[in-house]
């Protein structure tokens, strides 16, 4: 009995910690999310400046067109999701009002009466919250790409100022560290030098 109890109490407590963790992941989201976001963009262009090195563009230019590259594209998703919030919330009264309509013509021919649906306007004005959520949606989304491309900044930058594997005290011969180092492609030129 005394085992079954304790099984229980481990039970009890790793679920309690698993709720705590998701409710922390969850409140937490506003930060998390964008670290995330930066993380993975930062991971997913790293080799790019030791490639463009490798052509033989200096190692500070080649960073400096990285960053731009992850400006443009995040500003190309961002314009995107920005004109179709903004097309959305205009076209959605219409879209609402025009099933009104047919609702109201739909009902009125099924009872032959006058029908009594809601007006076009009243629809408008009970769709107004849905409409400003939309929008503060979207102004969320424009702020989480705005801090995941502030934390690329920094997260790329530190990726390509980290020291080789032998000064952290690593073997660069194990087959991990050159697995690693291939797939980032990191090169010690690719350090940030004063422009001269």
């Amino acid at each position: 009995m005394n085992k079954l109890s304790g099984q229980l109490a481990i039970f009890v407590v790793s679920l309690a910690a698993i709720i705590v963790i998701l409710l922390g992941i969850r409140e937490f989201s506003t930060v998390i999310n964008p670290t995330l976001l930066a993380l993975v963009i930062t991971i997913t262009v790293l080799p790019i400046p030791g490639k463009l090195t490798k052509r033989g563009i200096p190692a500070w230019i080649s960073l400096i067109l990285t960053i731009l590259m992850v400006i443009l594209i995040l500003g190309l998703v961002i314009m995107t999701i920005f004109f179709s919030a903004i097309r959305l919330s205009s076209d959605l009264p219409a879209y609402v009002v025009n099933a009104s309509v047919n609702y109201n013509e739909s009902l009125s021919n099924l009872l032959t009466g006058s029908g009594n649906g809601p007006t076009p306007s009243q629809i408008l004005i009970q769709i107004g919250p849905l409409i400003s959520k939309i929008a503060s949606v979207a102004g969320s989304i424009l702020l989480q790409f705005g801090i995941s491309l502030a934390i690329f900044f920094f997260l790329i930058n530190a990726a390509i100022a980290l020291p080789g594997a032998s000064r952290l005290g690593l073997d660069p011969n194990s087959n991990a560290i050159k697995n690693i180092s291939t797939l980032t492609e990191f090169r010690p030129s690719l350090k940030m030098s004063a422009i001269t």
